[in-house]
């Protein structure tokens, strides 16, 4: 689908990426012509006459993007279309990247635990900072209107806590998403599951008690969450261990319901712009398949080398999975998956997009940020 901008929201199927330095150059050019109406953007570029480095260039370019989106005046940053990326791994990096391609104008911040990936974030038009940033961070003090929490559960011992957090940086206005993800719904023996479907109640299983308490958080705050099933790449998900695997003590007919990561970027931009407040949304293709079946097409549709085989499913009992389907998702946010189907994927698209090794020499070297989470 096409966003109000006008902007192409399959951005990260791109394969090329657009240099972030254009981008940077005609954001400082903007600036300096709105320099007497914003001071604070003006005091951003210091005269002297120095000669910077390469990486002085860069850390001023980026410092100039970052004073720029804290301007109290709106200006040629299109501020109301601002986003802050709360755990820029692969998925918020993709949705980072759709974000930049409808919305040219604004600015996207990526929040981290640490620096390592922030060089790599900078290299896809990302201004980044780290979750302790000090009051003397050019975006300390900004709220944005966006805000979207895509760190996933692991690692912290208050996840609602997390996410309560990061809405204190939500002011309000345009859309607040939380990607949580469909294993919190409770029917595991075939049956079919939607949006509507019953979820696990509260004290059964800690992860989902993580991740049910966090979307409370969200909904009572007017935000919206955007449920995911199994995300997967060309070099990421469930199909990439299978195939690795000689035995796996799991039923080989068990469903396995999956989203692709650029179908999912694409549904957390749509529920942004076109969602309502305080509403789950929910992502999947559609299309379950069996852990078996996922092992087999792999293997079939020969991306992944000679040695590719699937593994023995020793199993014959335990849960049988869900059938999901997401009719009002596909309607209300007038969005449908450009992967119709992992079967599809692997055996009519020989796994083709644009995370694929071929791919690699074409993207900016940010593209997956450096030791990104499966999220």
């Amino acid at each position: 689908f096409k966003s109000s901008a006008g902007g192409d929201s399959r951005a990260c199927a791109s394969i090329l990426a657009p240099s972030p330095f254009v981008k940077d150059a005609r954001v400082i050019s903007n600036v300096m012509r709105a320099s007497s109406a914003s001071p604070r953007a003006h005091r951003a570029f210091p005269s002297h006459t120095a000669r910077k480095t390469s990486r002085e260039k860069a850390s001023s370019r980026s410092r100039a993007v970052a004073a720029a989106s804290t301007s109290d005046a709106p200006g040629p940053f299109g501020d109301d279309r601002n986003l802050l990326v709360v755990g820029p791994g692969v998925l918020g990096s993709c949705i980072a990247r759709v974000w930049l391609s409808n919305f040219p104008g604004a600015v996207v911040v990526g929040q981290t635990n640490t620096d390592a990936a922030h060089d790599g974030l900078r290299s896809v038009g990302v201004t980044p900072r780290t979750k302790d940033f000090g009051a003397d961070d050019p975006t300390a003090t900004r709220r944005f209107p966006y805000v979207v929490f895509s760190a996933p559960p692991s690692g912290s011992e208050d996840y609602p806590g997390e996410v309560a957090a990061a809405l204190k940086y939500w002011d309000g206005s345009g859309a607040f998403a939380f990607t949580s993800s469909s294993a919190v719904y409770k029917n595991e023996a075939g049956e079919a599951c939607d949006e509507e479907s019953e979820v696990y109640e509260i004290g059964t299983n800690p992860r989902v008690d993580r991740l049910l308490k966090a979307e409370k958080v969200v909904l009572d705050a007017g935000g919206v969450v955007c449920r995911l099933a199994g995300l997967y790449h060309s070099e990421r998900g469930a199909h990439k261990y299978f195939i690795k695997t000689s035995s796996l003590d799991s039923r080989a007919d068990a469903l396995v319901n999956l989203i692709h990561y650029e179908d999912a970027a694409d549904l957390c931009f749509a529920a942004m712009t076109k969602g309502a407040k305080s509403h789950i949304y929910l992502g999947t293709d559609g299309v379950p398949i069996t852990r078996e079946a996922i092992a087999r097409v792999s293997v079939e549709s020969g991306v992944y080398g000679a040695d590719a085989a699937a593994p023995a499913f020793t199993k014959t009992d335990g849960p049988l999975g869900r059938a999901m389907s997401n009719s009002r998702t596909k309607t209300e946010l007038d969005w449908s998956p450009r992967y119709e189907s992992f079967e599809s994927f692997a055996l009519r698209q020989g796994a083709r997009d644009s995370y694929a090794p071929w791919n690699a020499p074409t993207r900016s070297r940010g593209w997956i940020p450096a030791g990104a989470r499966h999220v």
